[in-house]
Order: C-alpha cells, then sequence, then structure tokens
C-alpha cells in the first residue's frame, strides 16, 4: 500500500502563485489618423491627441471638430493617458448633497 502525497503540480495555486489582474499592465489604445493626429480609444474613441512641434495636445471628445481641449504634454504617453483620465473622470457620477 503506498500513500500518495500531492506534489507541486497537484496542488491549488495560491494567491501568491495566482496571476492577477492587476500586475499585468494595460496598454492604452491609440491609432494613427492623420499625419499628426491620433484618436484615443476606449470601446470607441474618446478623444485624440494631436502632435504640434514639439507639445502634444490633448483634446476630449468625439467627432475631432468638437473634441475640446484639455492639456498640453510634452510626452506622447502621458498625452495618451491625460485624454484617458479626463474622461474617466468625467464619466464618474458626481455625489451631490
Amino acid at each position: 500500500m503506498t500513500a500518495a502525497s500531492p506534489t507541486s503540480h497537484d496542488s491549488e495555486p495560491t494567491c501568491d502563485e495566482a496571476p492577477t489582474v492587476e500586475s499585468t499592465p494595460v496598454e492604452p489604445t491609440y491609432e494613427r489618423v492623420d499625419l499628426d493626429r491620433y484618436v484615443v480609444l476606449d470601446d470607441g474613441p474618446i478623444g485624440y491627441v494631436e502632435v504640434v512641434a514639439q507639445v502634444f495636445v490633448c483634446y476630449a471628445g468625439h467627432p475631432y471638430p468638437r473634441a475640446a481641449e484639455i492639456a498640453q504634454v510634452y510626452d506622447f504617453s502621458e498625452a495618451v493617458k491625460t485624454v484617458i483620465e479626463y474622461v474617466a473622470s468625467s464619466r464618474d457620477p458626481k455625489l451631490s448633497a
């Protein structure tokens, strides 16, 4: 008679071993739509980043002619992040007294 003992591949993963969604960085989604313009996507277009000399101009809204300028930054990834955060904060329900 032999006793079967579980080995590492037989055991359930612990919380420390299981991969988490938060540990995987999610890249912001954007797409080039013109020579110097990118659309920022989050389940559809939410804004734009336009390259103007050494500055990235951030716009929130869609379509482009109706989008509002919200910021100017010096880093492209920061520009995309700015658009996403601005739109996300405007979607959050506001608490009222």
